[in-house]
């Protein structure tokens, strides 16, 4: 049906009320007269209606808008941050928080939407980087939802403290955290020397960037984790993490690009480390001990050691490819009793000189193909792997001070050797290599400083290999015994080198 517009409903609604007032006054009101009256009296009074049934009450609405706003951290109590945004067709709405994270941040006028910061020391980029909320934008019954996004600047501070500091407790954790030091200017030591310690929360540490010297994280039998750590940029010392009984996982050192050196050892229970993404060099070591990490991919952007590798007491290790990027180690190479380690393949891109190269102690370590590119120039130790059954990765070995490859079962012969052309004072020492029958791959060998000595390697039977280098007599003390075949010296010039 059209709708009927107001004049003429008006007009309707007059001509009803002129009508019925003729009718009263001015004439005598027979039985039929009063039926046609009364019918026209409702044909206007439905005409003159009509049109409110076809316009029913307005829905009502209301709209909002999410709130964003970026802005530098440490702002004062009360700082207006902005509006909520609300609107309605009829009356006024009102605002309220529903929640928000970190608690208690910011508050809301319910009246206008205005946005203030309630805790100024909550808006600290080192500890929340961002702060969330929703709120409620309602009229009555009806309501709206906004969400609230802060994105804090990071400001650039430096609230230095002067001298080392020592925390015992966690009380003492917690009263250091809340004076909001953003640099140590000496040590931070966290645990204890006694039995007795609290500390399992690391997270009031979180304004803490730089640390002059050693971070030193011990004895803490509480502490799980190391969350609170992950503002740490720089340690002008070592990292060192040791003797944490139940310390499960090392995480929060992703903004950790300078370090001395890092050791962490005797952690028994640890299984995961995480971070160090920016951590690209170690300017002295990295020794990971007595752990129960299966790998070593937090370190997998680390391309230089300035001093020394050991991978020394892990169990679980399976492998060492998370040091692949890792192409430069400055003194020595140490990896052993890591009972599930099968290769050094992670070392492959190691193109180094070094003093020392110790392998020894990894039972189930079948090759060492992946030491092919590192130079050694005094110690090589290959000790009790029990199923490696070849040398060669050593390829790259010309001249050293002492060889020593001992107690490795498997072993068939010395392969992988056969480059090296000098052995110094310290000479070399063969011995207790179950399955060794000859010692092929000493035939480069022209010079032997200090003493020969071949002992225990129950079924050797061929010493011909070095016959030339007897000859010469370029060796120091012969021991030669408790083997399958045990020559003399002058057997093995007079050509009885073998059985």
């Amino acid at each position: 049906m059209n709708k009927i517009p107001l004049e003429v409903r008006r007009d309707f609604l007059y001509l009803k009320t002129e009508i019925l007032t003729f009718f009263l006054t001015t004439m005598p009101l027979h039985l039929t007269h009063l039926k046609k009256l009364l019918f026209l009296f409702s044909l206007i009074t439905i005409i003159a209606c009509s049109s409110d049934d076809d316009n029913p009450p307005q829905e009502r609405t209301i709209s909002t808008s999410d709130f964003s706003i970026t802005m530098d951290e440490n702002p004062e109590n009360g700082q207006v941050m902005g509006f909520i945004t609300g609107e309605t067709n009829e009356g006024s709405v009102s605002f309220s928080i529903i929640e928000q994270f970190p608690e208690n941040a910011f508050s809301i006028d319910s009246l206008t939407g205005e946005l203030k910061v309630a805790d100024a020391n909550l808006f600290n980029f080192e500890i929340y980087s961002t702060i969330t909320g929703v709120v409620k934008v309602a009229q009555e019954t009806l309501f709206e939802i906004a969400t609230v996004t802060i994105n804090l600047n990071d400001v650039e501070e430096d609230r230095p403290y002067e001298g080392d500091v020592i925390l015992t407790t966690q009380d003492e954790v917690n009263t250091f955290g809340k004076a909001a030091y953003t640099r140590i200017n000496g040590k931070l030591e966290i645990g204890a020397y006694s039995n007795y310690d609290d500390i399992e929360d690391l997270t009031p540490l979180l304004n803490i960037e730089k640390i002059e010297e050693d971070l030193y994280i011990h004895n803490c039998s509480n502490l799980q984790n190391t969350m609170g750590l992950r503002n740490i940029s720089h340690i002008g010392g070592y990292l060192s993490i040791y003797s944490n009984p139940n310390l499960k996982e090392i995480t929060d050192l992703s903004k950790l690009r300078n370090v001395e050196g890092i050791s962490i050892s005797e952690n028994l229970s640890l299984h995961h480390i995480d971070g160090f993404d920016q951590l690209m060099e170690i300017r002295t070591s990295l020794d990971i001990f007595g752990t129960q990490l299966q790998n070593l991919n937090a370190f997998q952007n680390l391309t230089k050691i300035g001093g020394g590798l050991t991978i020394f007491d892990n169990p679980q290790l399976t492998d060492l490819n998370g040091l692949l990027n890792l192409n430069t180690v400055g003194e020595k190479i140490i990896i052993g009793m890591n009972d599930m380690l099968v290769s050094l393949d992670g070392l492959a891109n190691v193109s180094s000189t070094i003093s020392r190269l110790q392998i020894s102690n990894n039972p189930h370590l079948q090759n060492i193909e992946g030491l092919h590119n590192v130079k050694t120039t005094e110690f090589v130790t290959i000790e009790s792997n029990y199923s490696l059954k070849s040398l060669e990765g050593l390829s790259n070995i010309r001249n050293l001070r002492k060889l020593e490859v001992y107690e490795n079962n498997s072993l068939l012969n010395l392969n992988g050797l056969n480059n090296v052309t000098n052995v110094g004072d310290l000479g070399v020492d063969i011995h207790n290599n179950n399955r060794l029958s000859s010692l092929n791959g000493l035939e480069g060998i022209n010079q032997i400083d200090g003493p020969l000595k071949i002992t225990g390697n129950i079924i050797l039977r061929d010493f011909c290999v070095i016959q030339d280098l007897l000859l010469n007599r370029s060796s120091g003390p012969y021991d030669v015994r408790d083997n399958f075949y045990n020559p003399t010296r002058q057997n093995i010039i007079d050509g009885a080198c073998s059985l």
